[in-house]
């Protein structure tokens, strides 16, 4: 895995090891291994938790993230908003709003810290999910294309990619790279809420 995965941050995701990445992390698997894959590859890293704000146990969240990147000695960075507020006062869906204030978060942070780029933890599962919705929604053939290791989302920002260097992983594997690297993840009890579509698709 380690041979392939520098492959994919070198060459699809185009990272330097002489500038910051901010890393989206929530706690949860795929999270805590694209945080652990970076930081063993040599990558100089900056772990960016957002509280959501939706359950009552998120505080515990952003408690426990702080704690992992000061025992692994890595720059840590939490904020948060109440998601559901937002979502009402624009008229947006619970998992939009949440989107919206979590990028929004992560790349202001990058523009602070002069980072090259915003990274997250979407895997192999979360392309087929991502695939299926597109399906869903009507797209046509030509419109039923996944996420790619590295893009721009100039609706935040034009010029600091986001990118997703475990796409060729699935969940499963991710939770064994953090059970042999020591790593304990949360259980998002949110991703049980049929009130997001991703959940509604993941369970059919």
């Amino acid at each position: 895995m380690s041979e392939n995965i520098e492959n994919i941050l070198k060459d699809e995701c185009g990272l330097v090891k002489d500038r910051p990445i901010i890393v989206g992390v929530s706690g949860g698997p795929d999270s805590l291994c694209l945080m652990e894959t970076l930081r063993q590859a040599g990558y100089p890293i900056i772990v960016a938790h957002f509280d959501h704000q939706l359950r009552q146990e998120s505080g515990q969240d952003a408690r426990m993230v702080e704690k992992i990147a000061a025992r692994l000695m890595l720059a840590c960075v939490v904020d948060g908003a109440d998601v559901r507020a937002y979502a009402d006062q624009e008229k947006l869906s619970l998992e939009e709003a949440a989107r919206n204030l979590r990028y929004r978060f992560m790349f202001k942070l990058a523009r602070e810290r002069n980072a090259q780029a915003v990274a997250v933890g979407h895997t192999a599962d979360d392309q087929v999910e991502t695939i299926l919705m597109h399906f869903l929604r009507g797209s046509a053939l030509t419109g039923l294309k996944g996420m790619s290791f590295c893009s721009l989302i100039k609706t935040f920002d034009a010029e600091i990619p986001i990118i997703r260097p475990l796409l060729k992983m699935w969940r499963e594997e991710t939770v064994v790279y953090c059970a042999v690297n020591g790593l304990r993840p949360h259980y998002d009890s949110s991703n049980d809420s049929l009130n997001f579509q991703r959940n509604r698709v993941r369970h059919l």
